[in-house]
């Protein structure tokens, strides 16, 4: 019987544990580190991140830049405010593959390469490509870069999706979470005092 019990508040606390741990990497880490959490919409970069995926991102500008403000921006002012020195090989970026184009992309750095432009500033091109892709993309110039992927989980970008599809269906996705724990909780209550009574009639 003590074992049933701890089998129940295991599973009790692992599941709650579970909907604490969903929430934090979906909604608060991003929120505390300025970070944007993005869902994954082709199969380009899969295995890795395979569509569905949550991508976890860190704006390589400020989060102040609007993407309005940028269509009116020319590279070199937004080379003033994109730092991406930090960028290298191995690093999965999200990127704008074409001026003035909402469309962004998000692959993998294969290269990265240097120049100084005529004025004796440092300039960096990269090499991308998608992990699934047999091809390389278009190169990459330095204010093309929007982001870089701090980490991905798989799925959880559909539970991103729909937190941020408006307050009701948050509420509303909260509210089946909750009452499916509820009912998972009821059931193994049940289910302990079932035991329960079977153990009595076993004694007597």
């Amino acid at each position: 019987m003590r074992a049933v019990r701890a089998v129940v508040r295991g599973l009790s606390y692992g599941t709650l544990l579970l909907v604490l741990l969903v929430t934090a990497l979906t909604i608060a880490v991003p929120h505390l580190a300025g970070a944007v959490p993005l869902t994954v919409l082709s199969n380009s970069m899969a295995p890795a991140m395979p569509v569905g995926s949550l991508a976890v991102v860190r704006p390589t500008m400020p989060l102040s830049v609007s993407a309005h403000e940028l269509e009116t921006l020319s590279p070199g002012q937004i080379r003033e405010v994109n730092d991406t020195s930090h960028v290298g090989v191995g690093d999965v970026i999200l990127f704008a593959p074409n001026p003035n184009d909402a469309t962004l992309v998000m692959h993998r750095v294969c290269e990265v390469r240097s120049y100084a432009s005529s004025t004796g500033e440092d300039r960096s091109v990269f090499v991308t490509q998608g992990d699934n892709n047999s091809m390389l993309d278009a190169p990459v110039h330095d204010y093309q870069v929007r982001a870089r992927v701090w980490y991905s989980l798989p799925v959880l970008g559909h539970v991103n999706d729909a937190l941020n599809a408006g307050e009701h269906s948050a509420k509303a996705i909260v509210a089946v979470a909750v009452a499916g724990y509820g009912a998972a909780l009821a059931y193994l209550v049940r289910y302990v005092r079932a035991s329960s009574t079977a153990d009595a009639g076993a004694s007597a």
